[in-house]
């Protein structure tokens, strides 16, 4: 019997032989408050609690008499270091303040679908808290503020249906907080309430919510951000969300146009469209003066640092306001007037036209065309990988053979990888042409000799130093480099470790500087723009550094925020650097620093003890993701979808109406059978269906 079963067990026994039941029993450290008029339990103070896993009974009976447990009260489990699972009962209806707050080794907590009240910070800094997992339930939930804040190996919500608020900072720095959200029963998102949850890929907004001040600062995975009637657009709500590409504000005649608060889109690097749709003005199709609102008003440099932004749509019938409008003059060049029949609406239930499990399904029907889809693959691509020692695979010798991510890789997906990292390099040279040390071989470097066939770098003292250090290995480079060129590759990799960020000499840089020798900016971009030279349709992976263990604060703490006394750096803003460059340059780029999951609770397991390097385990993680990503990549750059002719099927040829997913109508009533033939690739809606055109 657990040590928490038997408490409840005394706790029978106590009850049973009192005449009037007391307020609260405390037993073995355990402190419950009891309702003698409800028949209910809480659990009021089990700090001290022993056990691992925790399974909270919903009753406890007595004398024919049963006792429901409905709570856990305010800091009930507070700092309680020794629970990692913890089963929340059927029948439970609250969640005190701070209930598992700083719980450090709680690793997972089912919550039962009749849980009412959450209270405020219930699962404060819990940092090694990877599932809750809520039951489905009638009816949403709120989550107050702080209610997961610091949370940061948090993965899931398990079916969690969120409603009314989200507090401030609820989900904050949760930064494996994966995929998709549905926030569609929210009323308001509060200020840092998913403040740099880095993974989170897609959020369903509802009509009239309010985003608070930072609320999704730092979301560099969320890919667009798509709002009905906002009540308000709080300041710097989404800096540095790097992968959003398109920002659509929806508005009718019963609302405001709410202001864009100050900075809301800065740094918001790959955004390439704003929509304005304004619906106010108009009633059953015709516009009208009366029922229209003011334009909608910006604050401070709200798109500045956003350099892909090309255009800005707004209703053509406020096109001039707009224009003339001294909160829109920094942005007046790419305003864009939308007329109403080029606004198209659809449902968010969109079919998406794409999945298909082998060469030649048929997927879908559309307007009488039907599409055949390719499975995509790695088989056979051909890779090659430039980088440092953590891409050579130090840490993971086997039979005297280095085995890095890019082997697990090749292993599992079937790509043909070619290896020509080399341990103790850099993103940015000492020099071109090094003549002495490790430190004067960078990546940089090794892809200006592939690219001028200049092999002056492999015959001086790197050579033999590394010949010394790993006896062949150079000279397994050295033929890679002098053999081989860009055309015959599919992918380049590039691996970036982190010696530069424990080198003084290297700074971030800008994207104006020139020099590349000490800049990670210019040098990564003259590396990018080298590589397209060389042949315009490589696929191009960014890799930028993953955590290290100089990150720890110990073995169970992990921060995100140590800086490099030398370089004054955080190696996150390295890596930050390197996304932002990799996508202003139209290169691919994975977030390896954030997207590995290493954290404290899996570091023993995953590096070895030099703490910068993965072991066997470690590189195997990366290499699936690697692989896992590239083969995403591969199913919009390498498929091809061709229509069958009417004349194929049997099916008559259908007309469509082609918008693209600016809100454009591109084509109307085009014969079905020729979309392919008259539109370049991308996607399009076609007849409010969603359809990819590919391998133009």
């Amino acid at each position: 019997m657990s040590c928490f079963r038997k408490v409840l067990f005394t706790i029978w026994v106590a009850l049973s032989s009192q005449v009037a039941l007391a307020a609260s029993i405390v037993y073995g450290g355990v402190k419950f408050d009891v309702s003698e008029e409800d028949r209910t339990l809480v659990i009021a103070d089990a700090k001290s609690l022993a056990d691992s896993v925790l399974d909270i009974p919903s009753t406890v009976v007595y004398g024919g008499v049963t006792f429901k447990v409905v709570g856990v009260g305010e800091k009930a489990f507070y700092r309680n270091d020794s629970i990692k699972v913890v089963n929340l009962p059927d029948g439970l209806l609250s969640l005190g303040d701070y209930a598992f707050g700083h719980c450090s080794q709680l690793r997972s907590v089912h919550v039962p679908s009749t849980l009412s009240s959450l209270g405020e910070g219930a699962f404060y800094a819990c940092s090694n808290l990877e599932t809750a997992d809520f039951e489905k339930r009638g009816g949403g939930i709120s989550i107050p503020k702080n209610t997961f804040y610091e949370c940061q190996a948090l993965k899931t919500l398990g079916s969690c249906l969120i409603s009314g608020e989200i507090g401030e900072m609820a989900f904050s720095n949760c930064q494996n907080l994966t995929g998709k959200l549905d926030l569609r029963l929210v009323s308001r998102v509060g200020d840092k309430a998913f403040y740099k949850c880095f993974l989170l890929t897609d959020v369903l907004f509802g009509e009239k919510c309010s985003l608070g001040s930072y609320s999704f600062y730092g979301c560099k995975k969320l890919k667009e951000v798509n709002l009905t009637n906002p009540l308000s657009i709080g300041d710097h709500a989404f800096v540095a969300c790097y992968a959003v590409k398109t920002l659509t504000l929806r508005y009718t005649h019963q609302y405001d146009l709410s202001p864009i608060g100050d900075s809301c889109f800065l740094k918001c690097s790959a955004l390439e469209t704003v929509k304005i749709l304004d619906y106010s003005g108009y009633a059953e199709g015709e516009y009208s003066a009366d029922l229209s609102v003011d334009i909608c008003s910006l604050g401070q440099e709200v798109f500045e640092q956003s350099s892909a932004l090309k255009e800005i749509y707004v209703p053509a019938m406020k096109y001039e306001e707009y224009k003339s409008a001294s909160d829109w003059a920094p942005y007046s060049d790419l305003l864009v007037s939308l007329s109403a029949d080029d606004q198209p609406e659809w449902s968010e239930e969109t079919e998406i036209v794409l999945i298909g499990e082998g060469e030649d399904t048929v997927s879908s029907l559309i307007g009488g065309s039907v599409l055949v889809e390719v499975k995509p693959t790695l088989e056979g691509k051909r890779v090659i990988v430039f980088g440092d020692s953590k891409a050579e695979g130090v840490g993971n010798q086997v039979n005297g053979e280095y085995r890095s991510w890019a082997y697990y890789m090749q292993e599992q997906y079937g790509c043909v990888v070619a290896n020509a990292a080399v341990g103790g390099t850099h993103l940015t040279p000492a020099s071109l042409k090094p003549t002495s040390g490790l430190n004067g071989l960078g990546v940089y470097s090794l892809v200006n000799a592939w690219k001028t066939g200049d092999y002056a770098l492999v015959d001086s003292s790197i050579s033999w130093a590394h010949q010394s250090k790993y006896g062949t290995r150079w000279d397994h480079v050295q033929e890679i480099i002098k053999t081989t060129k860009a055309t015959d590759y599919d992918i380049v990799c590039i691996d970036a470790g982190t010696n530069d960020w424990n080198n003084a000499a290297r700074v971030l840089g800008s994207w104006d500087d020139k020099n590349p020798l000490q800049n990670y900016t210019v040098a990564l971009k003259n590396i990018i723009t080298s590589l397209y030279e060389l042949n315009p349709k490589l696929h191009i992976l960014i890799i930028p550094p993953i955590v290290r263990q100089l990150e720890y604060s110990d073995t169970t703490t992990f921060s995100d925020y140590y800086r490099n006394p030398r370089s004054e750096l955080y190696l996150y803003e390295v890596a930050e650097t390197m996304i932002s460059v990799a996508q202003r340059c139209g290169a691919d780029a994975i977030d390896a620093y954030h997207e590995m999951g290493f954290t404290a609770s899996n570091w023993t397991s995953t590096y070895t003890d030099d703490g910068t390097h993965p072991n066997e385990a470690g590189y195997r993680v990366i290499g699936d993701k690697i692989g896992a990503h590239l083969l995403n990549r591969m199913d919009s750059e390498f498929q091809t979808v061709v229509p069958y002719l009417p004349s194929q099927n049997g099916l008559s040829p259908g007309k469509v109406t082609v918008v693209d997913l600016n809100g454009r109508v591109l084509r109307k009533n085009v014969d079905a059978s020729k979309i392919a033939d008259e539109l370049p690739r991308g996607v399009y809606l076609l007849n409010g269906k969603k359809c990819v055109v590919k391998g133009k």
